[in-house]
């Protein structure tokens, strides 16, 4: 176990090994550690120079011949915190480097608690949603959960813009619109399924009553394209 969780922390095997002899017998020559462990005596020197740089061994002369000793094991905690504090200096650089680089990637939400992970993704990520082809069948399918999540929308001032079925006028209007700016498709246009644009995703969202699922994409350039075609759909209204 010693050894594993030493190898963690950058040392080879032999390394390891000189480490902890050394921590036993407190200082040796490099020949007394290479008769203990049985390592090659140029390796061990070899190995030794390493530890050295580490700031995990150092040595003192007696006699013309070099004693090595191993630093407290505490040397570790402190090796550990400079590699924090280095890795906190260059944090910021790598948060802005994952901000300009927005991955392609598609998830699949199946069921009511799906598209409840859906919704809440929505209240932690989107500033607006754009939606076309409103349903309104969220209110029938999550009967009980639909009012809670109609709620944190209102609470969050999340700007909502919906191009809703004309069926769907009469549902859709018997809930709160705080924050929502409606229009409605013409009637012979209708769709079975919606479309969300969110935080540089598109969502298709389909609450049939056997096929309850929702298709989230995350891609920049396509929830540009589809930005675009809501807006002249919306002027168009």
């Amino acid at each position: 176990m010693i050894h594993k969780i030493l190898k963690e922390f950058g040392l080879n095997e032999k390394e390891s090994e000189i480490y902890v002899i050394l921590l036993k017998e407190k200082s040796a020559t490099a020949s007394k550690l290479a008769k203990i462990t049985k390592i090659n005596r140029t390796t061990t020197y070899l190995e030794l120079e390493n530890l050295t740089e580490l700031g995990l061994v150092s040595y003192v002369i007696k006699n013309s011949k070099r004693y090595y000793q191993p630093a407290k094991p505490e040397r570790f905690i402190e090796i550990l915190n400079l590699k924090k504090e280095k890795f906190k200096s260059i944090l910021p650089q790598l948060k802005n480097l994952h901000k300009t680089t927005t991955p392609f990637k598609i998830e699949v939400f199946e069921g009511k608690e799906g598209i409840k992970t859906f919704y809440q993704d929505i209240l932690n990520n989107a500033k607006e949603i754009l939606v076309f082809g409103a349903t309104g069948k969220a209110i029938e399918v999550l009967k009980y959960s639909y009012p809670h999540f109609l709620k944190k929308f209102i609470q969050s001032n999340l700007k909502r813009r919906e191009i809703a079925n004309f069926q769907a006028k009469k549902i859709i209007e018997s809930y709160s619109k705080t924050n929502l700016k409606l229009k409605y498709l013409p009637e012979k246009y209708s769709a079975e399924v919606t479309t969300v644009i969110y935080d540089n995703k598109i969502a298709i969202q389909s609450l049939q009553k056997d096929n309850i699922y929702v298709t989230v994409i995350t891609d920049k350039l396509l929830y540009q394209s589809y930005k675009n075609y809501f807006e002249f759909m919306w002027k168009s209204i």
